[in-house]
């Protein structure tokens, strides 16, 4: 290695990275260097990116009624 980055983190991201290292068997640095380059590695903006996974369920009135699960995706449903 040539460069350092100091970077702050709040406390639970740095428990939450402490753990995947010690989960992946790598020291947090090494973790974090892999996180960084999948990152670069990625074409696209996070929209264009996650934009095969948008859509939208549609639902008949009366199957809502029936379905409490439904009735909840329906109301936390992004889109119209």
């Amino acid at each position: 290695m040539t460069d350092t980055l100091t970077i702050r983190l709040p406390v639970a991201q740095r428990k939450a990275l402490r753990s995947r290292a010690a989960a992946t068997g790598k020291t947090e640095s090494e973790l974090v260097r892999e996180l960084i380059a999948v990152q670069l590695r990625t074409k696209g903006t996070l929209g264009e990116r996650a934009g095969g996974f948008l859509g939208r369920l549609d639902f008949e009135p009366a199957a809502l009624d029936r379905d409490p699960w439904r009735a909840h995706i329906r109301r936390m449903n992004s889109r119209p």
